[in-house]
């Protein structure tokens, strides 16, 4: 089932589709992520065929057809480490430990704020996924929505 992501507030329509096309069994596409002209340098560190085909939907829509595990490194390698200036690690694997570590960084020293607030909320449900109080589904759907909540509050803080 695809995730839709924002990665910016902009509502201008995009102008340039980046798509990363995969052979895998269960699909052909990987991601596409559509920005305008003015935010194309958020597509620099994302793979793949950048061309203007397709384009005209909402600049920073990213609609993502990777598996869970994918998505989650994906957030945490192209925003969650650079947002919390080399943030959390991988924690052995632990997403929740991951989570929590980026939340005590963003909230070391000043009040939370909607990211921090929504990477705490992810924290919590993959807890609750590990300790069997929420299906795994579930949880992974509801953690992805954090996620995606935390990135597009994100993108408004900085402008984006």
């Amino acid at each position: 089932m695809p995730v839709l992501r924002q990665i910016t507030t902009c509502t201008e329509p995009s102008t340039v589709v980046i798509e990363r096309r995969v052979r895998a069994r269960d699909r052909s596409v990987d991601y596409r992520l559509e920005v305008c002209r003015r935010h194309r340098w958020l597509a620099s560190n994302w793979t793949g065929r950048r061309s203007a085909e397709g384009a005209g939907g909402r600049c920073g829509t990213v609609t993502d057809y990777r598996p869970y595990t994918q998505i989650v490194q994906s957030h945490a390698a192209l925003w969650l480490v650079p947002l919390t200036t080399n943030g959390p690690q991988d924690h052995d694997g632990d997403l929740a430990a991951a989570l929590r570590a980026g939340h005590e960084l963003l909230t070391a020293h000043r009040e939370p704020t909607g990211v921090a607030i929504a990477l705490e909320h992810a924290a919590r449900i993959a807890e609750a996924v590990t300790a069997g109080s929420l299906p795994l589904a579930d949880g992974q759907a509801q953690v992805l929505a954090a996620l995606s909540t935390a990135e597009t509050l994100d993108a408004g803080a900085r402008g984006a």
